[in-house]
């Protein structure tokens, strides 16, 4: 199973200005899937952040990944929604998730399955931990300095949970992507125990990005 939570977010756009990068996913050395990454600022200071991936599992099932994320002009998150639909043998599976946030900082999470029942369930954040997530104007709105570290907590839409993240600004690096020699912002960010390696254009599109047996590639 692929996730839509691979793929980093981070990016700049004044108001109406947009950004679009097409990805192609591997599962190790093999095709898993391809999208679009798409992020942009309205005018007042929001960014929206949009992912749409599509592939196919195992068993011949086609699954299409749409998700959409908004926060601040200060990396507050405003709200969130994936629509995950998977097509099969088995007939046609649709789940819809929606995370909106109280004045508490709480996720209220909205789950629902084939068009049924919702489901809500709130989750309270971790304690000591900031709800603004700065890396994600990195490149953007702000230029970090290499080795900077920013740490915080944000909500898991997929597993339901709140994560801690640490996500430090390497520095400039030369890497090769498809062949293309590129010069691009390494970034790491743990979360939860598990490391992520992003790398960046000076835009803040996403180039390249390993995660597991995982990685994401810009599609040139």
């Amino acid at each position: 199973m692929f996730k839509a939570s691979i793929i980093p977010v981070l990016v700049f756009a004044a108001s109406h200005t947009e950004f679009q990068t097409k990805l192609d996913l591997f599962k190790g050395d093999l095709p898993a899937g391809s999208g679009t990454y798409t992020e942009k600022f309205d005018r007042s200071g929001h960014k929206t952040s949009t992912f749409l991936l599509k592939g196919r599992e195992v068993g011949g099932v086609d699954r299409t990944v749409h998700q959409i994320k908004v926060i601040d002009g200060n990396a507050f998150p405003i709200s969130e929604e994936e629509t995950i639909i998977e097509k099969g043998p088995k007939g046609r599976y649709e789940l819809i998730l929606k995370v909106r946030y109280d004045s508490t900082g709480a996720a209220i999470l909205d789950t629902t399955e084939d068009k049924y029942k919702t489901t809500t369930r709130s989750y309270v954040p971790l304690a000591g931990y900031s709800l603004a997530d700065e890396s994600d104007l990195w490149f953007s709105k702000t230029h970090p300095k290499a080795g900077t570290t920013v740490r915080s907590t944000v909500f898991d839409i997929e597993n339901s949970g709140w994560q801690r993240i640490e996500t430090t600004y390497i520095g400039k690096k030369w890497i090769t992507v498809d062949g293309h020699r590129l010069n691009v912002h390494e970034v790491r960010d743990v979360r939860d125990g598990v490391m992520r390696e992003v790398y960046l254009d000076d835009k803040g599109q996403p180039v390249l990005m390993k995660s597991g047996q995982f990685r994401t590639e810009k599609r040139f």
